[in-house]
């Protein structure tokens, strides 16, 4: 299925006699990456038809499957019962111009993949909590506490400590920079001093790698991908298109969320964070690390956002404008951590 193809499919999405299941509204989500519809009940993520180098292929539909597949794997261990199952869609017999969804067991040839979830209710994501001034320090301390026992039960192998090695880091860094080159004239300072910083601390990517600190974690944990309902912590949509970025330092998963609550002008609670994920962890070194990798997920994030920019071509005027003002942002934030390097 081309974009178009997939664009029209994603209008076609919009009818509620689409869905098995008692629909109240549709309305959907967009990422650099994907569609979210919001059905009420459930929700259903759908990957574009897109291939970045090396880092991500949903080119083909069969890799869209195998990758809604992994999906659901790879967040049942944070979110439970919050996956449901991978479902197609598949145009109707007597009239393809209409779709539906169905179970993958089901009569019907696919033309799309989707993964299904339960539908969060919006106002209890982690970015809405801490803008209406909701999250607080018990929170923050019982958030750190589920980080840390994921982290613990995680997986780690030699494979996967191979990727803390400073040489990777740098690639990393190297190849997030070459990316914003072609978004943005970037001042080379941030790549001069997170490449600094690696080579000055050689040993301690070392020591991170002899402490088991390397593990397939979350990998894209910011507020935004974490829901707080009743005590319960649901961090979704960890990365399953690259392992190798899913493959990293337990610290990234912290530095990540720390640097958007820093986003979120919330300093205090990221402190917090921080001091009580290291003393649940007792991974003392973290705090060496933490402000390098809050620089490098800042820049991350303003790639991203400079990629929507350009590329998402439903974005009104004042929407890309919006995306510009969050890649600055993230770079000023990015700019208050060089001091601490």
């Amino acid at each position: 299925m081309s974009s178009n193809q997939q664009k029209q499919l994603v209008s076609a999405l919009f009818r509620k006699n689409v869905y098995p299941h008692t629909v109240s509204n549709i309305r959907v989500e967009e990422t650099h990456i994907s569609w979210v519809f919001l059905t009420g009940s459930y929700a259903y993520k759908i990957k574009k038809a897109l291939k970045f180098g090396k880092v991500l292929d949903f080119s083909t539909l069969a890799k869209r499957r195998m990758t809604c597949e992994k999906e659901l794997m790879l967040n049942k261990t944070l979110c439970g019962n919050m996956y449901i199952e991978v479902v197609k869609i598949v145009k109707e017999e007597k009239n393809s111009n209409i779709v539906k969804i169905a179970k993958l067991q089901e009569n019907g040839k696919p033309v799309e993949y989707a993964v299904r979830m339960k539908q969060m209710p919006q106002e209890f994501r982690m970015d809405n909590l801490v803008t209406a001034r909701k999250v607080g320090p018990k929170t923050i301390a019982k958030l750190a506490e589920s980080l840390v026992k994921f982290h613990r039960m995680t997986s780690t192998n030699d494979i996967i400590k191979n990727f803390g090695l400073p040489k990777f880091m740098k690639k990393k860094v190297t190849e997030n920079f070459q990316t914003l080159a072609k978004l943005k004239m970037v001042d080379p300072k941030f790549e001069k001093k997170l490449n600094s910083f690696i080579k000055n601390n050689d040993a301690l990517f070392f020591d991170r790698i002899a402490e088991n600190r390397i593990r397939d974690i979350h990998g894209d944990l910011y507020l935004r991908n974490v829901f707080i309902i009743k005590n319960r912590f649901y961090l979704y949509d960890r990365i399953e298109f690259n392992d190798s970025l899913r493959y990293a330092d337990v610290a990234e998963d912290v530095a990540h969320l720390s640097m958007d609550l820093d986003y979120h002008k919330r300093d205090d609670l990221r402190k917090y964070f921080i001091s009580q994920y290291i003393m649940k962890s007792n991974d003392v070194k973290l705090s060496r690390l933490v402000y390098f990798l809050m620089c490098y997920k800042a820049c991350v994030r303003a790639k991203v956002s400079l990629f929507r920019a350009r590329n998402e071509k439903t974005f009104s005027k004042n929407k890309r404008m919006e995306c510009h003002r969050e890649s600055q942002d993230h770079f000023s934030l990015a700019e208050s951590y060089l001091k601490f390097l």
